[in-house]
């Protein structure tokens, strides 16, 4: 490969910064050698797969360079000669000196002559502290703020707060003075409220709106920031971190939530017109939302030839739109009604009919036409994904361009995903900074929340979806559980079989950019799983009341306009020293505020959706 060489190193006393080491570089070379030859630092993160190491600095005799601690650094030195660069020696190669380097450390490399050639001594100068004590300090904070919440409940609910309240309250003088406390009624033989039994109320569970709560305070946090920790921002292309989780659990949350809402639905006879045209309204209300919060931070006004059309609501909007409308016109109305029994029955034909009679699977069979659907939407993905010819790049092409493959790829970023988006919306209506762009240095825009990637979403909320009619159909909370349980192991079985358990050298990598089909499968099996324990440990034995995360659950979409609307603004963010602690700190600050609001209108009966 060829590349152009760095202007000589005269960088000399760093200061450290977040998510890097300093690495000096001593080349004795240019005091031994008759030649005074210099030398030529390549580095490279392990991040970039298959990517060539790139020269960073021509050394004469010390330069300072800084490096990344987020990941392993790949380090080669080389001679730089009359003829061009030699080969690393040994004790110079990759091999020798690649390290993942601590956070705020300081490094050297000892660079010597022997006879006409070069070796290298990686020394470590300084012992630096653990980055991540903010987090174990953060989460030991929360722990004991939960800790003291439950035990505020547990002495109200035994009634020491009252009586110790009441100790020194007016009325508990008052009653020591002899004064009556009670004043039995006049039976006039009017019955009281007491003896009136209030009528039963079908409980909510919170299990969901807890579920819906994790995954947008995680959402926010992760938005703000996360403390510049690397884990809390989105992976740079292939594999998962804390931020490639909420989206996909928020798809999968609303189709569950579907489910139960259209039984609620179709129970009061509400006409199906009637809930197609609010399908379409609540699809139209998000992507407008999106596109107004894709304004958000414009301070010379909306440019419309740049406008970036795509985003997170456009792409609940789509898959609300497709998944909602399979679901309404396609679903057999079993549910436990004679008149809606019969018109099921006699709606589908007698194969549905028969496959609606094995009890164990029957949340599958009852609902056959729609997995038809979805398996189609997979095929069609899978098939425009390997098969669709993109100029200038592989078929099948599931990679970030720029660097990666040795540079061969260098424009086809997201393959066929990126070719349709660039395509249809025009390279400036989408999102020019893909998380790729700093590891793989890629030139091409591409959008995360583009069309292909819809398809799988819609797969995403049908499984969520699946979850909602588990609910439904069985009423027994084991025969649930059990099956949250079966689909998480199925589930993510096939997810990692597809990417062959390897971050980047499977058949489909599980890849949040994509929203490859290995994504969506292991991302279906964690919310299998999650939802299953926040149902037995909220709803079936009642250990945990879902607080705070159920709050915030109730008014996700109000809370994710109004982070957005007040990110990098007062009084959720405010100037802090860029440091771990100081930026978690705000971070975390920013995410309590919201939950706050979230608690706030709960208890004044305010629940905003659309």
């Amino acid at each position: 490969m060829s590349f152009i060489l760095p202007p000589p190193c005269r960088k000399h006393n760093m200061d450290h910064k977040i998510n890097s080491a300093i690495l000096k570089v001593k080349n004795d070379n240019s005091f031994y050698l008759e030649t005074h030859e210099s030398v030529v630092v390549m580095m490279q993160s392990e991040q970039c797969y298959k990517c060539d190491l790139m020269p960073v600095a021509v050394v004469n005799s010390s330069c300072d360079i800084r490096v990344d601690s987020r990941w392993k650094t790949l380090i080669e030195i080389r001679l730089l000669t009359d003829k061009g660069l030699a080969p690393a020696t040994n004790k110079c190669s990759e091999a020798y000196l690649s390290q993942h380097f601590s956070e705020g450390g300081d490094y050297t490399i000892y660079i010597e002559s022997v006879q006409d050639d070069i070796t290298c001594k990686l020394v470590p100068m300084t012992n630096p502290p653990d980055p991540n004590i903010p987090i174990y300090v953060a989460i030991g904070i929360l722990i004991f703020l939960a800790f003291l919440w439950n035990l505020g409940k547990y002495l109200y609910n035994q009634g020491y707060i009252h009586r110790f309240l009441c100790f020194w309250s007016t009325e508990s003088m008052m009653a020591d003075l002899g004064s009556p406390t009670n004043i039995n009624p006049v039976d006039d033989g009017t019955p009281s409220s007491e003896s009136i039994a209030p009528p039963p109320v079908k409980e909510r569970l919170k299990s969901l709106d807890t579920f819906r709560g994790i995954s947008i305070v995680i959402m926010i946090f992760v938005n703000y920031g996360g403390g510049k920790y690397w884990f809390f921002k989105h992976s740079k292309w292939n594999g998962i971190t804390v931020a490639d989780l909420v989206f996909p659990w928020f798809v999968f949350i609303m189709g569950t939530a579907m489910a139960l809402s259209f039984q609620s639905q179709i129970r009061r006879n509400i006409p199906r017109w009637k809930m197609f045209t609010k399908i379409v309204r609540r699809s139209a209300t998000l992507f407008l939302l999106g596109l107004l919060i894709n304004s958000f931070g414009v301070s010379n006004g909306v440019e419309f030839e740049t406008f970036r059309i795509p985003g997170v609501l456009q792409r609940f909007a789509g898959t609300y739109l497709i998944t909602a409308t399979v679901y309404l016109f396609l679903t057999p109305q079993f549910y436990p009604n004679q008149l809606l029994y019969n018109l099921a029955r006699n709606s589908y034909t007698d194969i549905a009919w028969k496959l609606g009679k094995f009890p164990s699977i029957r949340d599958i069979t009852r609902f056959w036409p729609e997995w038809i659907v979805n398996l189609v939407f997979v095929a069609l993905h899978l098939s425009i994904t390997m098969a669709m010819p993109v100029p200038g790049c592989p078929r099948g092409y599931l990679g970030p361009g720029g660097l990666e493959q040795h540079s061969k790829h260098l424009n086809c970023v997201g393959g066929a995903s990126g070719y349709i988006d660039r395509k249809i919306f025009g390279e400036k209506h989408i999102y020019s900074s893909p998380t790729s762009k700093e590891i793989y240095h890629s030139t091409v825009p591409y959008d995360p929340e583009g069309l292909l990637g819809t398809l799988n979403s819609c797969v995403l909320c049908f499984l969520g979806l699946q979850a909602g009619k588990i609910l439904f159909v069985y009423t027994d909370w084991v025969q649930r559980t059990r099956r949250f349980f079966i689909w998480s192991l199925v589930l993510g079985g096939l997810g990692i079989l597809l990417c062959e358990g390897s971050l980047n050298d499977g058949w489909i990598p599980i890849n949040k950019n994509l929203w490859s089909l290995s994504y969506v499968l292991v991302m279906s099996a964690m919310s299998f799983f999650l939802l299953m324990i926040c149902y037995i440990l909220i709803d079936v034995y009642k250990v945990w009341s879902g607080a705070p995360f159920s709050f915030a659950g109730m008014n996700a979409i109000a809370l994710y306009c109004g982070h957005e609307f007040f990110s990098g603004r007062a009084p959720v963010y405010f100037a802090v020293p860029d440091t771990h602690a100081a930026l978690l700190a705000i971070n975390l600050w920013g995410t309590a505020f919201w939950v706050l609001v979230s608690i706030y209108f709960y208890y004044n009966n305010i629940f905003l959706s659309v």
